[in-house]
């Protein structure tokens, strides 16, 4: 193969290749795949990325199970799946593009753990229930009820995790009728599988929102709905002095470039004053939730309202926003875990995991101050970060921003960072 890298057959504007048509869709059921053999192709790869654009053009960026076509012309956080579950076997006739929630039907017990799927009898196809799904998340911005996806749904008799160890023993198809008729529907966990292949921007609110009933929604709303989504159901990595192994041991460990985000929500590292500030604060998150809710309710949403909650709540520490690609990533979180540690870098700092399926993906690296207000502790932050190499222009936004869900296309007009530089 001698495509030279991910861009260039979409720069061209071809949409697929004359020759070899889109692969015919496979029937999709809830399935259990161990993916045996070693990975000869890391994702993060030269020739992986070539050879997901190849795929992405062969089949149109269209997913082979439900027929879901990306809208980016990058097939963003599609994945390429391997037929056989052979990670080694990369030949392309074994290689088909799913997306995040049929995907998540395929590996049902690895979904079932993570909390985004749960079974229920229906006499629906798989397939149409993520349809659906789908129609309805993109028209609510909320994942439905199973009974909304269909009416005449029964609760199964068994868990998902049940099911799946029945499948590592015995194939689908060799199931029991009972079990077969056992289908996938997703819970409000798994908005991010809908989400991250969507077209983001501003939404149109003007619908009035979709089967549900649902308020109209923007994307900020969305923004906060997947990022709650993530870190409440996968596990964070934290690293402080108190940890038995060494800093090295855990940058090594966890190497932010090869972390999956299906597995690790953040890797975080804290030094001694971030360790005292938590032991000594009190937060009551649940306050601060309906006061905003009440200023919202009542239209009085300012710059200042959100300062007075701050205080008020005691939610004063912020952070600085580095985007930095993958193959860059590992490099700079270790300098900034090896200053944070020595105490001359904030007080903590994380790190998002690698989106496999997005080879466009910029991780985020946050670096914590303990008072957004003070104007000399955010500028001695900013520039310990261009010390260690930060070139790029970075936001600050402080942590009561993110409390109160306010991200890029809110609605009241208040911008997500606080400070540029």
């Amino acid at each position: 193969m001698e495509s030279s890298g991910l861009e260039t057959p979409f720069e061209q504007g071809i949409t697929h290749a004359p020759d070899e048509p889109p692969s015919t869709h496979w029937h999709l059921h809830l399935s259990v795949t161990r993916t045996h053999g070693n990975r000869t192709l890391p994702v993060s790869s030269p020739q992986w990325k070539a050879l997901r654009a190849e795929i992405l053009l062969r089949d149109d960026r269209t997913c082979s199970a439900c027929g879901y076509v990306s809208p980016h012309a990058n097939g963003r956080s599609m994945v390429i799946d391997h037929a056989d579950g052979d990670a080694s076997n990369n030949d392309p006739a074994n290689l088909r593009i799913h997306c995040p929630p049929c995907e998540a039907v395929r590996h049902c017990g690895f979904a079932g753990l993570r909390g985004w799927l749960f079974v229920g009898e229906s006499t629906m196809e798989q397939v149409d229930i993520v349809r659906k799904t789908r129609e309805m998340f993109e028209s609510t911005g909320t994942v439905p009820r199973a009974k909304f996806v269909d009416p005449s749904a029964i609760p199964g008799d068994v868990d998902v995790l049940e099911l799946a160890n029945m499948m590592l023993e015995t194939p689908w198809e060799d199931l029991p009728a009972e079990r077969r008729r056992l289908k996938g529907f997703f819970t409000n966990h798994s908005s991010h599988l809908f989400h991250k292949t969507m077209l983001t921007g501003n939404q149109d609110t003007n619908d009035s929102g979709g089967d549900l009933g649902e308020a109209p929604f923007n994307e900020s709303d969305r923004r906060a709905a997947e990022i709650a989504a993530r870190e409440a159901n996968l596990p964070w990595i934290s690293y402080s002095k108190e940890s038995p192994r060494s800093s090295q041991g855990f940058l090594d460990s966890y190497p932010p470039s090869k972390t999956s985000d299906t597995e690790v929500a953040w890797i975080c590292v804290y030094n001694d004053r971030a360790v005292k500030m938590k032991d000594e604060e009190s937060l009551d998150l649940d306050g601060l939730s309906t006061a905003w809710d009440k200023i919202c309710a009542e239209g009085l949403v300012t710059l200042s309202q959100v300062d007075k909650l701050a205080e008020e709540f005691n939610v004063l520490s912020g952070k600085w926003l580095v985007f930095v690609p993958t193959d860059q990533v590992d490099a700079l979180w270790g300098r900034i875990v090896r200053a944070t540690l020595a105490g001359t870098m904030g007080t903590s700092a994380k790190v998002s995991p690698c989106d496999e399926g997005n080879p466009d993906y910029r991780h985020v690296i946050c670096v914590y101050n303990s008072d957004y207000r003070s104007k000399a502790e955010v500028d001695k932050l900013r520039n310990g970060l261009r010390r260690l190499g930060v070139k790029e222009r970075i936001g600050y936004k402080p942590d009561i921003y993110t409390n109160c869900r306010i991200y890029v296309g809110n609605s009241w007009g208040i911008s997500p960072s606080r400070y540029r530089s």
